[in-house]
């Protein structure tokens, strides 16, 4: 009896310091992932945080830096925002609802945009103990009108997602509308948008799969009555790590290659003078990136601010050095487009072969390493439309470079070092056929 007294009063007792528990480990789940972030373009800090026994309070500040943060201060907007979260123990997890807190900063400019009594904002976070986060956020309607005739409003735009506690995930989000208007009495549209993508941020990253749909984009100047219109845009990307080993049995090591995959379509775009253009496609594929070169240059990217100092000029180099000596591929695998007089398509590919040391200081070394290819064809007429360049079609035609048949033209070669084979098997030096584009 004693004993089943015991394992009753064990059990009440997990019971009543459970929620204790699931509430210390949610506080540092929180500062772990929710607490701290910080990036080139913002930065997320703890306020506060106070741990109940069933629920906690806590509060973010949410600081923009860099370039955002002075479009803001042009702007005379508030530069800094705090979040407060409403956490609650469960069972096995923890629940966070989240709003804009409406502070004496950011009252006037949250009633400009929103309302005065309108909730910016909704937060929803569900963490289990194993750290796996689901989140669902909205950004209700949203209207913005300045002095000058400037407009902006926005249906509710939503996103939602989900972490796992090996930095691993998958988003989503949708906005039905938004709708731009200038002081020029110009105006943008986007409507139908809506996008995603798997995968996870390693820092510099996106390793991973994005995606983003446009039903309509379109932009129009209400003076001059001139616009343009995309319709059925689709954006895909896919960032992949290959990892590979190098060096000897007594001294290994590890090479890091980045693969960049892109992918841009349009149904159909009408242009400022009314010409219709159906079936844009791109398809760019950047291989045998070097992963340290990237990210240096990444990271570089996120510090030029006007001019560039001699030591950043070093630096570029450097990692542009061993970008170049551990080789790379650009792969523009089709590029095509319906136009009003006729189809155009072609491919283009470049690939620097490995083992070229320091080619900033001399760049001539680099077409010792290359080899690519290039094929066009596109409707003859089009040559005819630019003014001035028949003395240049006529070199190029002359030369074998380029090719007329019928009511087509066509451009194909092979780039092998320094040496250019053309399509009829004649060769011509590198230098040769840039000074024929180029004259």
């Amino acid at each position: 009896m004693l004993g089943k007294i015991g394992a009753v009063a064990g059990a009440v007792a997990v019971v009543l310091c459970w929620p204790l528990a699931v509430g210390q480990i949610g506080e540092r789940i929180y500062q772990d992932t929710v607490g701290e972030y910080n990036s080139p373009y913002v930065s997320v800090t703890t306020e506060s945080y106070e741990r109940g026994y069933l629920t906690s309070l806590a509060v973010s500040k949410i600081a923009l830096k860099s370039s955002w943060k002075e479009v803001f201060e042009e702007q005379g907007w508030p530069t800094e925002w705090h979040i407060a979260h409403d956490i609650h123990h469960g069972v096995f997890g923890v629940t966070s609802n989240s709003t804009l807190v409406i502070d004496d900063q950011v009252a006037s400019q949250v009633a400009a945009w929103w309302g005065s009594d309108a909730v910016p904002l909704q937060l929803t976070t569900r963490t289990a103990l194993t750290r796996k986060t689901d989140l669902d956020l909205t950004l209700n309607p949203f209207v913005y009108d300045d002095e000058n005739g400037t407009a902006f409003k926005s249906e509710p735009l939503t996103f939602s997602g989900e972490v796992s506690a090996d930095g691993h995930g998958s988003f989503s989000y949708m906005l039905k509308d938004a709708l731009l208007q200038t002081v020029a009495d110009e105006s943008m549209q986007v409507s139908g948008v809506t996008g995603g993508g798997e995968g996870r941020w390693d820092g510099r990253f996106w390793i991973g799969n994005q995606q983003l749909q446009i039903g309509t984009l379109a932009f129009a100047n209400h003076e001059t009555q001139e616009s343009v219109s995309l319709d059925h845009i689709k954006v895909a990307s896919l960032n992949t790590l290959i990892e590979s080993k190098t060096g000897t049995e007594e001294s290994p090591a590890v090479s890091t290659r980045l693969n960049n995959s892109n992918q841009l379509s349009i149904a159909s775009l009408t242009s400022l003078d009314g010409q219709q253009f159906q079936t844009f496609n791109i398809d760019l594929l950047l291989s045998d990136l070097d992963y340290e070169a990237v990210t240096r240059l990444s990271a570089l990217g996120d510090q030029l601010d006007g001019e560039l100092s001699s030591s950043q000029v070093q630096e570029m180099s450097l990692a542009l050095d061993l970008l170049v000596a551990k080789g790379l591929t650009v792969n523009l695998k089709d590029i095509s487009v319906v136009a009003p007089e006729g189809p155009i398509k072609g491919n283009v590919r470049l690939t620097v072969q490995p083992g070229l040391a320091r080619a900033s200081q001399n760049l001539a070394q680099v077409t010792t390493k290359l080899d690519g290819e290039m094929y066009f064809e596109f409707p003859s007429e089009l040559l005819s439309l630019t003014e001035g360049l028949e003395p240049q079609t006529d070199r190029l035609v002359q030369s074998g470079v380029l090719t007329m048949k019928e009511d087509r033209a066509f451009l194909s070669l092979k780039l092998v070092g320094d040496k250019v084979i053309l399509g009829n098997g004649d060769q011509l030096p590198l230098a040769m056929l840039m000074m024929l584009l180029l004259s």
